[in-house]
């Protein structure tokens, strides 16, 4: 009797049945657990993950012990979407109470928490990122709910984009495929479509281009030493991160006795005293502090090297400086040299018609509010556009918020801040650094590359006498900070890189 030959399943079921087994093993199925009962658990409206960038690098993370069976499971199958990426040398779950730790000192890139973090826990968080204006990690949920919730917790400066490794890896564990290994595990409740884009919505930011022509750091020598640094408490995290990674490549560096980032003045007053090699500032000189540097030093200006460009659109930071006219003002764009002739000592345009205005406002006044005229906003704008140059004397002094309603409540009016100092009854206008253009309005691109003429940028200032050079040390630190290592965090800081050209004319100051 002949025997029957095996009937096999078409090839296209046999590799859905060969999915599912791999999922099963990948994620590891909860007792009783179904690939039926599964589905019916987890929404279907939820997206597949599809990335938006391929990643390499390893992912770190530190956390809480009752989210370390997801975490493996995740790992797992996020490796076989994007195989460049690898588990970091801490992957740690142990107890929330080690996830603070790891996020205030960066050492790690993501920190998994099974509850809502304690008053205690985020006060030393708040101190130890004052100057990045992180007031509490960015806690995104990833299962569970308000009785049961799983948290990613993570560093995310306001209005900045995560490293993609971190923003890749949450938006799969955000997906219909992270959300099934949540179900598998059975532990935590898997998240509706509704509630996963909420959590999305948390992990924007713009990212900038980092400029691909920028030099890779190649030490020119082997040094070593203490470097003294004290200034800005907005480039803290950045000179941490800085010196962390230059010791990697030249480990005969170490912090010298004054390492200390609690503000800009701070640093001023270090220089001034000769107390420290660096002072990392957020804004450009004042006028009287180069008075006062000039009389103590018996030079103009101490060495300025500038190492980022200030954020756009970013509270309390060094921004980029918008112009503010009423909402109902026709004009659309406005020159340098023309606000110069608006908010100088001598003004030469005093009405709406000089700038092209016809009809009702071509003779209508020009009202001008500003910030108060010692707030860095006011001083960047005196450097930037009167060069130094005195305040018109008709200029009306008030807070952000009442200069913000003066110009919404006068047709007449123009002012400056931030952008995110804007609001109802104001509109910004496209700004141009000559006459001829071109015209730029502000955004996050036109910001980061630098087009937007109204762009500010972070400082390093040094004493350096003409002629004398740099120590070893601080040189080599320097342009390591200029390099495209140096340049790429930068991207997550809340600022913005420089380009080539301007990390070029950097380095020549330091010859």
């Amino acid at each position: 009797m002949k025997s029957r030959p095996v009937r096999r399943a078409p090839a296209r079921f046999r590799t859905m049945q060969t999915g599912w087994m791999l999922a099963g093993c990948i994620a590891g199925l909860a007792p009783g657990a179904s690939a039926a009962s599964v589905a019916a658990t987890v929404d279907p409206a939820l997206p597949t993950y599809h990335f938006e960038r391929e990643i390499t690098g390893s992912i770190s993370g530190v956390g809480d012990d009752a989210m370390k069976p997801l975490m493996d499971a995740w790992l797992a199958a996020f490796r076989k979407r994007q195989p460049g990426a690898r588990q970091g040398e801490r992957w740690e779950y142990v107890s929330g109470a080690t996830a603070f730790g790891a996020l205030m000192f960066d050492t790690a890139d993501i920190a998994p928490l099974a509850r809502a973090p304690l008053p205690e826990e985020l006060a030393p968080y708040v101190h130890q990122y004052a100057g990045d204006m992180m007031k509490s990690p960015v806690l995104v949920r990833v299962g569970g709910d308000t009785s049961r919730p799983a948290y990613i917790a993570l560093n995310k400066r306001p209005g900045s984009p995560l490293p993609p490794k971190v923003k890749e890896f949450i938006t799969f564990a955000l997906s219909l495929e992270g959300q099934e290994i949540v179900a598998r595990q059975g532990k935590f409740r898997s998240l509706s479509a509704t509630e996963a884009a909420e959590e999305r919505a948390k992990l924007q930011g713009y990212l900038a281009r980092l400029d691909p022509t920028l030099p890779a750091y190649r030490p020119a020598e082997s040094v070593s030493g203490a470097i003294d640094s004290v200034g800005s408490d907005g480039m803290k995290s950045l000179m941490e991160t800085w010196m962390r990674d230059f010791r990697r490549v030249q480990p005969g560096v170490h912090k010298g006795e004054f390492w200390e980032h609690l503000g800009t003045l701070n640093g001023f007053h270090a220089l001034i005293a000769n107390l420290t090699d660096l002072a990392p500032m957020g804004r450009e000189l004042w006028p009287d502090e180069r008075a006062v540097y000039e009389v103590t030093h018996h030079q103009a200006m101490p060495l300025e090297i500038r190492v980022a460009r200030g954020g756009f659109n970013t509270p309390q930071r060094t921004t980029a400086q918008a112009i503010f006219v009423n909402q109902h003002n026709p004009l659309a764009r406005i020159t340098l040299p023309q606000l110069a002739a608006i908010l100088g000592a001598h003004p030469g345009i005093t009405r709406w018609g000089q700038l092209g205005l016809t009809g009702e406002w071509a003779d209508r006044p020009i009202t001008i509010y500003v910030p108060p005229r010692v707030a860095p906003n006011a001083m960047s704008m005196q450097v930037m556009v009167l060069k130094g140059g005195a305040w018109s004397s008709t200029v009306h002094e008030g807070s952000i918020a009442e200069t913000a309603q003066a110009i919404a409540r006068d047709p007449g009016a123009i002012g400056f801040g931030g952008f995110e100092e804007g609001g109802p009854g104001l509109k910004t206008l496209a700004a141009a650094a000559t006459e001829g253009g071109p015209f730029y309005s502000g955004s996050g691109d036109s910001a980061s590359s630098g087009r937007y003429p109204l762009t500010r940028y972070m400082y390093i200032r040094l004493n350096r006498k003409t002629g004398e050079p740099l120590s070893a040390p601080v040189k080599e630190f320097l342009r390591y900070i200029l390099s495209r290592e140096g340049q790429e965090p930068i991207l997550y800081s809340g600022y913005f890189p420089l380009t080539a050209e301007e990390v070029k004319q950097e380095l020549a100051k330091l010859e």
